[in-house]
C-alpha cells in the first residue's frame, strides 16, 4: 500500500446511473475511456481539449458504441480488479457532490493507497487535499482528512473550509 497523488479527478455521469462517477488517475489526462463496471461497459470521451488544469474536473460525456469504430480503443478502462470504489470525507468540497462514487486505483499487489492526494483549485500554487485510508470492505475503501480524526468518510456536503 502506497501513496497516490492523483493529477487529475475525471468525472462523468452514466446514463444508467443516477450519481456522478469520478475516476481519480495519475499521470497525463486520457481523451477516453471505458467503464467495465456497475455490470456495464460504458464509453467516454473528454469534453474539452488541451492540457489538464491543476484542480479542475474533467468533464467526459458518454459516447454511444456506434459512433465509434469496432477498432478504436479507450486510452483508459476502468475496472473492478484494477479500481476501488472509495468514500471520500467532505466529498462535495473535493468532487462537487455529496453523493458520488469515486474510483481509486489499486496497486499492483490490488491493493488500495494508504494516502492519496486529490487536486484542488488554486490561484497561487498547486494545491492537494489529502486523505487517508480508514478501511477497506471487498466492497469499498474509505477515507478521512487525517488531521480531522474521526470525520465521517460517508461522503457529505461539509466544507473543507469551514473546519
Amino acid at each position: 500500500m502506497g501513496d497516490m497523488t492523483a493529477s487529475a479527478v475525471l468525472m462523468m455521469l452514466p446514463r444508467r446511473a443516477h450519481t456522478p462517477v469520478a475516476v481519480l488517475v495519475e499521470g497525463a489526462v486520457p481523451s477516453s475511456l471505458r467503464l467495465d463496471v456497475f455490470g456495464g461497459r460504458e464509453l467516454f470521451v473528454r469534453m474539452r481539449r488541451g492540457v489538464a488544469i491543476h484542480g479542475l474536473a474533467e468533464p467526459y460525456r458518454e459516447q454511444p458504441r456506434d459512433d465509434i469504430p469496432a477498432e478504436s480503443e479507450p486510452a483508459l478502462i476502468v475496472t473492478s480488479d484494477r479500481y476501488a470504489h472509495a468514500r471520500f470525507a467532505y466529498s462535495a468540497s473535493v468532487f462537487g457532490a455529496s453523493d458520488i462514487i469515486v474510483l481509486v486505483p489499486l496497486d499492483e499487489d490490488g491493493e488500495a493507497s494508504a494516502r492519496i492526494r486529490v487536486p484542488v483549485p488554486s490561484l497561487d500554487r498547486p494545491s492537494w487535499h489529502e486523505y487517508e485510508l480508514v478501511s477497506r470492505t471487498r466492497m469499498e475503501c474509505r477515507y478521512r482528512i487525517p488531521d480531522l480524526g474521526d470525520a465521517d468518510p460517508g461522503g457529505g456536503s461539509h466544507a473543507l473550509s469551514a473546519r
